[in-house]
């Protein structure tokens, strides 16, 4: 009985630690504290989603018809190029310039034509000692009518630059139109002359 009683006094002074707490320890205020939880940010407006772009790159074209039609009214070939269409674009772009540099050319024409216009020329010279008389006097080509048809001929040049830049718009605003629509257009030489075909795939 007594060899029991040293290992019951034993087991009471190992179990009284569990159960009381001591003056000197502190609970921590750390644990106690709840821990905010992360708040998900909202997404920003400024950064548009990729869906609505995608959809729209796919439905829509670049630009709209009135803006298609105005680029390429100022600059043929702008709206065509802005709209995937390099070939038709090329198209146009090339009439402008050709068209540009006839016109240029026939205007320097025209300026020619007006300045040697009244110039006469004398027919033959005569020498008769110390001074040269002229005999008869021969007018130059530059008539009135040379002048006529070399103004006609820029008139010409400036009306097809004006048609080039309409049609082009044109050719913008239907692109515009028919964004979706798969169009291809060709064109090839015969003895004819020259054919130009549209083909839709459906």
């Amino acid at each position: 009985m007594l060899r029991l009683i040293p290992r019951a006094l034993l087991v009471v002074a190992l179990l009284a630690p569990v159960g009381v707490p001591l003056a000197a320890q502190q609970r921590d205020s750390v644990s106690a504290k709840q821990v905010p939880k992360a708040v998900a940010k909202p997404a920003t407006t400024g950064a548009p989603s990729l869906a609505p772009l995608t959809q729209r790159g796919r439905f829509t074209p670049p630009l709209t018809p009135k803006r298609a039609f105005m680029y390429s009214s100022l600059l043929p070939g702008l709206g065509q190029s802005r709209l995937d269409h390099g070939t038709s674009g090329a198209l146009f772009a090339s009439i402008e310039l050709a068209a540009i540099v006839m016109m240029r050319r026939s205007q320097m024409d025209l300026r020619e034509a007006r300045r040697y216009q009244i110039d006469t020329l004398p027919n033959q010279y005569l020498v008769a000692g110390d001074s040269v008389i002229k005999n008869g006097v021969f007018t130059n080509g530059f008539t009135r009518d040379l002048v006529r048809t070399r103004r006609l001929h820029v008139e010409d040049w400036m009306a097809v630059v004006a048609f080039n830049h309409l049609f082009a718009g044109a050719d913008a605003f239907v692109s515009a139109q028919l964004w979706d629509v798969p169009v291809e257009l060709s064109a090839y030489p015969r003895p004819s002359g020259a054919v130009f075909a549209a083909t839709i795939r459906f």
